[in-house]
Order: C-alpha cells, then structure tokens, then sequence
C-alpha cells in the first residue's frame, strides 16, 4: 500500500497579472490564493508460485521449473482544490495560508479521478535438456478497467530459445579459442494501457469564472472526447541474438537483432472542430528493427593491476507502417501556444520525430527592396524578392525564409521536413583500471545523427508579443541587425541602414510571432563522460590488523563533461513529453548538474 500526497500553495501578490485580470472585479488588486491537494492510493499485491521438478524428475539431463502468479494493481486519485480571493492588502503569503477565512472564497473543486484497477495472471516455464537446449515460455492475462466490456482483457504469450552451442561434442577442439558460443531466438508480445482512466464515458468537469456576470462556477463537458471502443496496445516482438566469448572469457560480447511492431496505438488524437481538442484512438501501427552489439575486453589481468575496456553501439530505425484510414498529419508540441501551429508531421512510412517548418534564407537586405513608400510607410520589394509577411510587416534587416515553391510567397506551402530527431547511433565505453590498490573507471555515452528542435533559441532571438525581454548572446548589440539610431530614431535611409549593420550577421527580432525554420534545428551529437571514479583500497594487511577486511576511498564525478556543437544547455534533452509524437525539444529545461561525491567502504 502506497500513499502519496501533493500539496500546492499559491500566493497571488497585490502586484502579479492574476489579481490585476483574473478575479472579480471587486477583488482586483488584493491577494489571492490557490490551495490544492492532490492525494493518490496505491495498492499491490502479489502471489507467486514456483515449483523445481528436480526432485520428480531425479536426472540431470532435463531441468524443468514452472511459476504461476497473480497480481492486482487498484489506485484512487482525488484533486481538492480551493480558489480564494480579496484578502486585505496588507496580508503575505504567511497570513493567506494561515487565515484563509479573511478572503472570500471563489470555488472549492473535488476532483475524483476514474479508479484505474488491473488484474493480472501469468505463468512461466524454464526446460533445459543436457544443459545445452533452453526453452522458456511465458503467458499473461491482463484485464483492465481503462478499456470497456469486450475489449477489456488481453493476452500476452512469449516464447524464447537458446542453443549453447560451445557445449557440443563437436566444439571441444576449439574450446581454448572459443570458450562460449550461444545462438539465442525469442518471440513475444506485452499490451500497453497507459492512458488516463476514465476515457470509456464522457466526464463532465466543474470549474471557476469571473467573465460572466453573477456565475462564479460551472459544468462542463471535458475537452476530451470519450471513446467506449478502445483496446490494449499491443508490441510483437522478435529477437536474435549471439554470445561469443575468446580465449577463456577474455574477449566477450554479443550481437542482437530485432524486429518489433505495435499495432492498436493508444494515441491522443486532435479532434478539432468537433467542439473537443482531442480523443484517444486506436490508430496505426509502427515498427522498431535494430542491431546492437557489444564487446569486452579484460586486456590486463594480474593480481597487482589490471585493464579492461568495454564498447557497444546500438541503430534503431522507427517506421510508421499505418495511420488507419489517414495518410499523414500534423502534431503540435505547444510550446509556443498556437503561434507555430502542427510542428511534427506523422506520415505513413516516415519516421515518429519528423520536424516541419520553413527553410531559413538569412535576412532581408537593403538590396532587397527598390525603396521606402513614406506615404504608405512600408519598404517595397523588389521584382522577384519573396515576401515573408507571415512575420510581419517586412523592412531591411527582417527574417528572410526560403520561398520553395517559387510563386514569391512565403506561406504554408512552403513548410517542409527540416529535421529527424532520431539518432543513426547511440552507444557506450567504459574503461576499468587497477594499479596497487589504485582503481580508476571512466563511462561514456555517445549518439549522432540526431537533431534536437531548439525552441529557447527561437524564443530568446523573437521579441514576438513579448518586446521588453532579455536576448541570448547572438542577438547582442553588434550582432543583431538594428533599425534605431544612436539617437533613438527609427531610420529608413538605405545607406544609414546598411553603414550601421556592416558588421552584424544576425537579423532584427522584431516581428509579430515566432517562426519555426531550420536555423532553430540543430545537430545533437555528442559524447559525454558520464561518470568518472578514482577510489584506493588500504593494504588488507594493514586492515585486517584491526578487524576491517577491506577499506577503500573513493571519489566520483558524474557529468564530468560533454563533447558537442549543439549551441544548448544540453544535447540529451525531450522537454515536451505530453505526447511521444513530438520528441527533442528543448524548452526551458534545467541544465544536467554536475554531482561531486567522496566516500568510504568499509567491509568487516
């Protein structure tokens, strides 16, 4: 049984945008509160059974063991929330939590989440004959309450084979070079129900006002559609692989093989202009196939110093195989709002992680344009010049974006794949090393190949609705195109505007939203160190002396550093996690730390 509590208290200050527009108009300008609790329940439990048949069956040839097992998993979640507003000016955050008795109370909403219970049964069987010929069979049974009658319950069978062909009579002649050898094949399937509960009916929710007049709460259909059809997701499964060891162990490793595909795909799809945002829907299917192998390498092995080193590579590649009826669409990250629109495209046959926008073509220029109509007070382009009015109005110095379809208007038909934000590679090596009573051992991971869709920079080089705000240093003063002279004045002379910009290279971030294009899509390939630890064991015969077996110090270092011209905080990074159809941005995320810790192990 699990408990699990979450209390959020927010105090509203005299001076934030939320009492200044968001209350009633009586309490504009004094405190406000929010005070919510969350509360969840857990509860597991779990029956097993195993049972070796090495008594029944009394030879060393077979090996059979068998386990069946049951499993419940029940969890209630409630959501109180109170909304209290007009505290006395002069109360702080202390007095509003304490007293909430002084501001008058806009709406109290108790949330009870749909009960998500799960009923397992499995079972397992483990034969092995001579040693040398494995089997294991699993079977599962899920039933669900997130999925309506008939479709409730799945069935998940798996099926593995392992042949440890090193063991055969036939291999002894090789068995100083070829100390193991064994050919493993699997087949299996697991269903997925990771959904919110409660999408069988339509949910109506309540919730608090202060734009109509004498309402102060209501009801509400929830902006989810219901859907009373939805079924298990389900993964099929399959594996090859081969161990191999040299020279006693020495050298040793793997090679894998796989092939996977889901089909049911529990997705939450956009519904609009049905009067709901969105609805989960059994959609598609996709498939992962892949190779991975592994390596090791004990190069030095004495009983004072030793070295080891140790390599693997991995290469997936994801497909979308169908969509159902659909051919392709279009998926929104959100993190601008509504300003960028669908900036992940999902098509049949493509990759999940495709990013779309606009081709970047620099700036506009002053000889770009024939002149500046003071009149009308706009800049006139030239003859065969692209126009990029989905900026904003255009002039020297604006963003310029590639028009691709050659009718001199940059607008929705000009959007393509710009990015993939998955990996060729990803991948690993590690080094061990002793030296009497010293031990030293590095980690490293790595990819390449992928790009990461770095929304911060667009965000923080765009003034957009937000003109007063810090820019990053590549929109600095002398790198930015600028259009206001020393005095303050806006300037529309071409020779003054192209004498001030000689030396910048950046555009104005002035325009009336933000762009998505392929400047904002980075190469994020790196390679860190992720751990890094030098430790030194005392001499046991100075130990022992007072009863300690072994006594080492050490020190570790996690996120030593990272190799990469990705311009980010950090190139590991899939901020937008609502949806897994629109991995690798980076938005606002926290920088990984770096983690320093000193220790002892002491063992007596």
């Amino acid at each position: 049984m699990q408990s699990y509590t979450y209390t959020e208290d927010r105090f509203y200050g005299t001076s934030t945008y939320y009492v200044n527009n968001n209350v009633e108009a009586d309490y504009q300008g004094s405190p406000a509160a929010r005070i919510r609790k969350r509360k969840k329940d857990s509860f597991r439990n779990t029956n097993s059974l195993n049972y070796d048949f090495k008594n029944v069956i009394n030879d060393d040839t077979h090996s059979l063991k068998l386990l069946i097992g049951q499993e419940l998993l029940e969890s209630e979640q409630s959501e109180l929330t109170n909304i209290i507003q007009g505290y006395p000016s002069f109360f702080t955050s202390s007095e509003v939590f304490r007293l909430t008795s002084q501001g008058n109370p806009l709406s109290t909403d108790n949330i009870i989440s749909a009960d998500d219970k799960l009923l397992s049964f499995f079972g397992r069987v483990n034969y092995g004959y001579q040693g040398k010929y494995l089997l294991s069979a699993t079977f599962r049974a899920d039933g669900s309450s997130k999925f309506g009658n008939g479709n409730r319950w799945g069935y998940f069978p798996s099926a593995a084979v392992a042949w440890r062909i090193s063991e055969e009579g036939f291999m002894q002649s090789t068995a100083s070079i070829l100390s193991n050898l064994k050919l493993r094949l699997s087949y299996g399937t697991a269903g997925n129900n990771n959904i919110p509960s409660g999408q069988l009916m339509q949910e109506f929710n309540s919730g608090s006002t202060t734009y109509i007049n004498n309402v102060d709460s209501y009801w509400a259909v929830s902006s989810r559609m219901a859907n009373p059809d939805l079924v298990w997701e389900t993964t099929v499964t399959r594996n090859t692989g081969l161990d191999y060891g040299l020279f006693n162990n020495r050298l040793n490793g793997s090679f894998e093989a796989y092939l996977n595909t889901t089909t049911d795909l529990l997705i939450d799809f956009p519904v609009s202009g049905t009067g709901y945002s969105s609805q989960f829907r059994n959609m598609g299917e996709t498939e992962n196939k892949g190779f991975e192998a592994s390596i090791n390498w004990i190069a030095i092995d004495q009983p004072k110093y030793g070295l080891s080193i140790g390599f693997n590579i991995a290469m997936n590649r994801n497909q979308i195989n169908s969509l159902g009826m659909m051919e392709d669409y279009g998926v929104s990250s959100g993190w601008a709002s509504t300003e960028i629109g669908n900036d992940y495209w999902i098509a049949k046959g493509a990759p999940v992680g495709q990013i779309r926008g606009y081709l970047s073509d620099g700036r506009y220029e002053v000889s770009d344009f024939e002149s500046y109509d003071a009149s009308a007070g706009k800049w006139v382009l030239k003859e065969g010049v692209a126009n990029t009015d989905l900026i904003g109005d255009i002039r020297p110095g604006s963003m310029k974006l590639k028009d691709t379809d050659g009718d001199f208007d940059v607008d929705q038909d000009d959007v393509r794949i710009i990015g993939d934000v998955n990996p060729l590679g990803t991948g690993g090596f590690n080094i061990a090393g002793r030296f009497y009573g010293f031990d030293l051992s590095a980690v490293f991971s790595y990819s390449y190949g992928n790009d990461v869709y770095n929304a911060n920079k667009i965000e923080y080089t765009s003034t957009s609705r937000y003109p007063y705000r810090n820019m990053i240093d590549m929109m600095a003063e002398g790198e930015r195109w600028v259009n206001i002279d020393d005095e303050g004045q806006l300037v529309n002379d071409p020779a003054q505007l192209e004498a001030m910009n000689e030396n910048t290279t950046m555009w104005s971030p002035y325009m009336d939203r933000y762009v998505l294009s392929d400047w904002a899509v980075e190469d994020a390939s790196f390679l860190r160190l992720n751990t890094l630890t030098l430790g030194y064991s005392i001499p046991k015969s100075l130990t022992q002396k007072v009863h300690i077996n072994n006594m080492r110090f050490y020190a570790t270092c996690n996120n030593v550093f990272v190799l990469t011209n990705y311009s980010g905080f950090d190139p590991e990074v899939s901020t937008r996690r609502s949806t897994p159809l629109t991995p690798g941005v980076d938005y606002s995320p926290y920088p990984k730390s770096r983690q320093f810790i000193f220790g002892l192990n002491l063992n007596f």
